[in-house]
């Protein structure tokens, strides 16, 4: 296989390398263009008075700008046919399904931010959320964005400690965590951990418990029905460019900070990225990466809703009953864009390949994120999660539709480099995350801060982005 690699399926897409930096030079040249042109795109209250502010860290983006984040991501589809299209596609170990459109979405998120608004919650209070992936979770993220209430995911690996020191730092109003979840055929059961940090964490928060597995709540906790039946119809509240969206923390002992991403900022590139990468209102998108996590958030919360994807989510293991359990959900559910990490296909590589069944004609795109994938297991997916059982006559002789690197950071919010099936496509380059996506002035420089090519360095960005962290 050449060391540069175009699929069929994107032929009619590509670009060459020189094509590619044209369009990234000019990105880079000329950015306050560039991203107020994608910043068009959303629905703004209040048009910005300038499109960036200051430099560095302290950067500002759409300065005077006001907008309702949540009219960007779930109302915009209401009076379209988005809107009776399933939004949440939800399925757990046991195989117990759920499906819930757009329309169905924004009832129950409408009743959730009602029963945060009776808890207290107001425009700038944190709330917290401890869950697998799940309808519930999904919705109590996006009800407090309805009110204008930033909140953070907590992965369910977290312990207790460390989800008290995310509820401390946020002097978060209101948990809402799950009783526990099926994993590897196992109860994971999360609601111990919780009590234990709000013990710790001493905020005063309120516990509102998704029951999954049965448990009896103590006095002071509510349920999620509780939530949901407190009533009350809140608007969609319009927030400045620069109001903190959503959290999470880097690090972990001394370099434990809080990253929170503005409105405005991150709703522009997330939308952007997302089209990019080549979702589309009428893709059934799979994500395996859990919300606690940026690509979680970024990618499964945020912009495939945004778009008008329908969006799978799994809470259950990759290897349970057997390492083939993904490939037969793309196969049920008709996934056309499948996102993972660099790890889960190593493992799945190294399984026996009688296991990995399922028909995967539907995918258009497998995108892996979290490192770059070696070679040899890029071969492999291309050869085997890519490559259409109808037989193609293609020089190449192996793979169909494109497995791409995509590399993102929290202190980012998005994808920074990767190809892009519906904007900059040149050849895949196997064992890279790709090059620097549009819009974002990427470079690797030595220990002096030099530029380096064809040789280790950091990573850096050069330049302002518009989701620059707002602490």
């Amino acid at each position: 296989m050449s060391s540069r690699v175009v699929p069929p399926s994107t032929r009619f897409k590509a670009v060459t390398l020189r094509e590619y930096w044209e369009v990234y030079e000019s990105s880079v040249g000329g950015l306050e263009v560039f991203w107020a042109r994608e910043a068009g795109r959303l629905l703004w209250r209040k048009p910005w008075e300038a499109v960036r502010v200051g430099e560095g860290p302290g950067s500002r983006w759409f300065v005077g700008g006001e907008l309702s984040p949540y009219e960007n991501i779930v109302l915009r589809h209401s009076g379209t046919w988005v809107w009776r299209k399933p939004a949440l596609v939800w399925e757990d170990e046991a195989g117990e399904a759920r499906v819930v459109t757009y329309a169905q979405l924004d009832q129950m998120i409408s009743r959730i931010a009602g029963g945060l608004r009776s808890l207290g919650v107001q425009r700038g209070d944190w709330v917290v959320v401890y869950s697998p992936p799940s309808v519930e979770a999904v919705a109590a993220m996006l009800a407090a964005v309805r009110l204008g209430a930033p909140f953070e995911p907590v992965f369910t690996g977290f312990s207790a400690r460390e989800l008290a020191r995310r509820l401390r730092r946020r002097g978060a109003k209101v948990l809402v965590a799950a009783d526990g979840f099926l994993r590897r055929g196992r109860p994971v059961r999360t609601l111990e951990a919780a009590r234990e940090a709000m013990a710790s964490a001493g905020t005063g928060a309120r516990l509102v418990v998704v029951e999954r597995l049965g448990c009896s709540l103590r006095e002071g906790e509510l349920s999620f029905d509780d939530l949901l039946s407190a009533g009350g119809e809140p608007g969609s509240a319009a927030v400045p460019s620069d109001h903190p969206l959503f959290g999470l923390h880097s690090g972990y002992e001394s370099d434990f900070e809080p990253i929170t991403h503005p409105a405005g900022g991150f709703l522009v590139q997330v939308y952007a990225t997302t089209r990019w990468m080549g979702l589309r209102p009428r893709d059934t998108y799979f994500c395996t990466v859990w919300p606690g996590w940026i690509t979680g958030v970024a990618y499964v919360v945020f912009g495939p809703l945004i778009v008008g994807s329908a969006v799978l989510l799994y809470e259950g293991g990759p290897d349970w009953p057997s390492w083939g359990r993904w490939l037969e959900l793309i196969d049920s559910y008709a996934v056309t864009v499948f996102l993972t990490t660099s790890s889960a296909l190593r493992m799945m590589a190294r399984q026996d390949p009688s296991l990995l069944k399922g028909n995967l004609d539907t995918l258009k795109a497998v995108l892996v994120t979290a490192e770059p994938l070696e070679r040899e297991v890029w071969e492999w997916a291309y050869t085997r999660l890519a490559n259409l059982s109808i037989p193609v006559v293609d020089s190449a002789g192996r793979g169909t539709v494109p497995v791409v690197n995509l590399y993102i950071q929290s202190e980012v919010g998005t994808f920074v480099t990767g190809n892009l099936l519906n904007y900059t496509f040149p050849p895949v380059a196997p064992g890279s995350a790709g090059p620097p996506i549009p819009g974002f002035h990427v470079d690797v420089v030595d220990g002096e801060g030099r530029s380096v090519r064809g040789s280790p360095g950091r990573l850096v960005l050069r330049a302002p982005w518009p989701s620059m962290p707002v602490e």
